[in-house]
Formats: structure tokens, sequence, C-alpha cells
């Protein structure tokens, strides 16, 4: 059985994937595989990833809606059985994950509800787990009709350049039985004080925390390394 840790990247980003992707090579079981797309490798190769060469599909009209897109699809292509695909540049492993087959008990994905999870979508017409898509657990075979919906519903219509509603209106219209949601700790999204955005969290420790990702506290996270399995939970005190 074959487990990895998979992004796709292209330009600068494809360049520094030491930055936060290999963070996950503390996990011994996983394979870190890089799609890359364009033209040519990038010339900075990280010892340890694996590198495959794509070219750019230009009918997706911008390569950040390919990169979001086609990380779906091109996880065929790798030969694994159950996959991490983790954004390129701002998700970063914290501590030792389990086996993605025990995350995943018997489905075919595995997701954290975005912060404000509550929202519309077509299809089902509501969900209170709209999913962050930033971080998503996949067993490859068992969900390749799941993400062969996704493509062919995206290339359907052009409505943003970073379009989770594609991943949310399926799974939670068409394939809820197939998923599981997982808890914050795997995709975990607060600022960590002092930081602060409106109407974002922030948090002052990652304790308990698997996988951070928050773009604007990344280096703040990696200080705190090693943080502690589970957090402090204090007692009860009386008003």
């Amino acid at each position: 059985m074959r487990q990895a840790a998979v992004t796709v990247a292209f330009g600068h980003h494809a360049e520094i994937l030491d930055r936060t992707f290999t963070s996950f090579a503390q996990n011994k079981f996983l394979e870190l595989h890089a799609i890359i797309l364009g033209d040519s490798l990038p010339s900075r190769r990280i010892p340890g990833i694996q590198y495959h060469l794509v070219p750019h599909d230009t009918s997706f009209g911008h390569a950040l809606r390919e990169v979001y897109y086609r990380r779906w699809e091109l996880l065929d292509m790798l030969g694994i059985d159950y996959a991490v695909v983790v954004d390129n540049h701002d998700v970063l492993c914290l501590r030792q994950v389990p086996e993605l087959p025990c995350l995943l008990r018997g489905a075919s994905l595995g997701a954290c509800p975005e912060h404000g999870g509550g929202k519309y979508i077509a299809g089902q017409g509501y969900t209170s787990t709209y999913f962050n898509a930033g971080v998503t657990f996949w067993n490859v075979q068992a969900s390749r009709r799941l993400r062969q919906e996704i493509l062919r519903r995206a290339r359907q219509r052009f409505r943003s350049v970073d379009d989770q509603l594609v991943l949310n209106e399926v799974a939670h219209t068409r394939f809820y039985d197939e998923v599981i949601i997982l808890p914050s700790q795997y995709n975990y999204r607060p600022c960590l004080a002092p930081t602060q955005i409106p109407n974002w969290p922030t948090v002052d420790h990652l304790d308990g925390v698997r996988i951070y990702h928050n773009v604007y506290s990344l280096e703040a996270a990696r200080a705190l390394i090693p943080v502690k399995d589970k957090a402090f939970l204090p007692p009860v005190t009386a008003a």
C-alpha cells in the first residue's frame, strides 16, 4: 500500500517546496510527490520529493484555477493508494499524522470544515460543514468517480479562481455517504497571536494541531515546533 503527500505547483512556488511541503516527510509512511505544471521542472529540486512534469492545460482559463482542479485528476497518474493533497506554500505539518486509511475510516474523502462552515450551496441547498480544499485526504481508487464529477462540473462554468464551491456542491449533494468530516486539528486555520485578520479567529498556541494552514502566521507557527500532542484543558472554576 502506497500513501503520499501530494501538491501541485508552477512558477516560483515550485522552487520553494521546502518552505512547507517537506514538513510532511516526518511521516515516514508518506511519499512526497510534487506535480509541476509547465514546460520544465524547477531548477531547485528538493531531495526527498518526487517531481512530475505535466504541461499546462489552458482550458481552465487561469493557472491557479488549473492547480485547484487538476490536482484531483492528477492523483491517478501517481500509482498511489491514499493521498493527502495540500496547497503548495502555506500548509505546515506540525506533528506526525495517523496513516491515511486510519484517518479515512473507510471514506473516499476526508476534509475539515472551513471557518464559518455554514453556507448555502447548489444542490443540497445548505451545509454546516463547508470544506476547506487546501488540505484533503483521499482513497484514490474509491474516490475516482467523485473526483471526476468535480472536474466535469468545474469545466462547465468559470465562477472564480479559488472555487471551493464545486468540491462542496458535489461532495455534500451526491457523495455525502462517502465523506468523513475530520476535526480542525488536521487543517487548522486560525491566525496565531498577535496576528489578527478581521472576521477570522486568533489563538495563542498550536498544541494538539497536526496540520497548520494559515499563510499569515507560518513563521510564528514554525517557531513553536515541537508542539504538544494535546492542548491543555483547564479545569472549570466557579464563577
